[in-house]
């Protein structure tokens, strides 16, 4: 175990690795990251792993259209290959929704988003031949957009910042933060103490765990998130990355003719303990999956079942990640609370923080995003209003 380090991030999922690998990149020095688990273990591992621009603040439509541009590069800019397939993503709009999806529009527009364009049921057709439209009146569809595999992709961020310098302990838990005059001095593990003069709490659920060490109470939740793969049947046609604002839940397709799915906003959040939850996806959730998605896709009605699971969500009051420094702590970094966004935005929000621990100026200003905007009034909004479709 190392005895010092210029930086220690506490979190191997999407967000450590993130920053973890920028921070090497830019030859930080002695980078250590510490997963308790395996990287990419709990949220990150699970996630659906959409990449897609529609935001509806410019801050995350920045991160956004970015993080699509790392994916299509993912060898040159995150480390290696993220398996990422640019198949498009579909947005479906009924009439409830349409307001709202048109905003969205002319958001990614006017942030330059590139390949985004509303299309009508016919064009929907085109995209995707296979879906039923009953209650749909348009939707976005994102060309550039698609989808990558969660665990590959941080793996990858990992394994290339190693040649930087990056040391990633698995299997051995923070348990600690020592501060001195308000500055940050070590952190200590299970197998000892780290000298460091900063740290980035990228723990994800766990957040608010690391930040009481110091003190800083977050408002964080957490709600059972759940998905199921079955069967894609060979002769179904084109399919892209779907997201149905009406029917209220995401699908996809998957590695090897499979099927993912998945419940979107609104819905209720689902509390759980997180260090003690069934991982198995119970049936009455899989029944709540399985039947908007046989009303918009009905070929799929006898496709074959194979598995889920159950993971979870860290949530902000706001369903954006908390982000930045803590003024009252010198040295100190909050990088977790993704709220369901943070496989996507995590690279560029891990190079953006990388650029302001080590004094550049990021080239998106991630200062919207700081911990303390909640005290400052100043929480991001959505065109969609309150919930997780940010």
């Amino acid at each position: 175990m190392e005895k010092t380090a210029d930086a220690v991030i506490i979190g191997g999922g999407i967000s450590g690795a993130s920053v973890g690998h920028f921070l090497a990149k830019k030859r930080f020095g002695k980078v250590v990251l510490l997963e308790k688990k395996k990287l990419g273990a709990v949220g990150t591992g699970h996630s659906a792993a959409n990449v897609r621009t529609y935001y509806s603040n410019p801050v995350t439509v920045k991160f956004a259209w970015r993080a699509v541009q790392m994916f299509e590069n993912d060898r040159e800019e995150l480390g290696g290959d993220s398996c990422f397939r640019q198949i498009g993503f579909l947005l479906l709009l009924g009439e409830q929704t349409v307001r709202a999806g048109s905003q969205i529009l002319a958001m990614e527009k006017s942030n330059g988003v590139e390949g985004v364009r509303e299309v009508s049921p016919q064009e929907i057709k085109e995209v995707a031949p296979s879906l039923n439209l009953e209650g749909i009146e348009k939707a976005i569809f994102e060309s550039r957009s698609g989808y990558a595999d969660p665990t590959k992709t941080t793996r990858s961020l990992v394994e290339k910042a190693k040649n930087w310098g990056l040391i990633a302990y698995e299997g051995i838990s923070a348990i600690g933060i020592q501060l001195k005059d308000r500055r940050v001095a070590a952190v200590d593990t299970e197998q000892g103490r780290i000298e460091s003069p900063v740290v980035v709490n990228a723990a994800g659920p766990w957040g608010r765990q690391v930040g009481l060490w110091l003190g800083l109470n977050y408002s964080l939740r957490w709600s059972r998130e759940s998905d199921l793969v079955m069967s894609l049947p060979a002769d179904l046609g084109p399919l892209p990355v779907v997201s149905d604002a009406h029917l209220r839940f995401y699908f996809r397709p998957n590695a090897d003719g499979e099927l993912l799915a998945g419940l979107g906003f609104p819905k209720e959040i689902e509390p759980l303990d997180i260090d003690n939850y069934d991982e198995a996806l119970d049936p009455k959730t899989r029944h709540r999956i399985e039947q908007p998605l046989f009303e918009r896709v009905p070929a799929l009605r006898s496709a074959r079942f194979l598995h889920g699971w159950a993971s979870l969500y860290d949530i902000t009051d706001d369903w954006h990640p908390l982000v930045g420094p803590e003024p009252e702590i010198e040295g100190y970094y909050a990088f977790f609370g993704g709220s369901g966004h943070c496989f996507k935005l995590g690279p560029p929000l891990g190079e953006a923080l990388a650029d302001l621990i080590s004094g550049d100026k990021p080239e998106i200003d991630i200062g919207q995003l700081r911990p303390s905007r909640f005290i400052h009034g100043q929480p991001l909004s959505s065109a969609w209003g309150g919930g997780n479709r940010a």
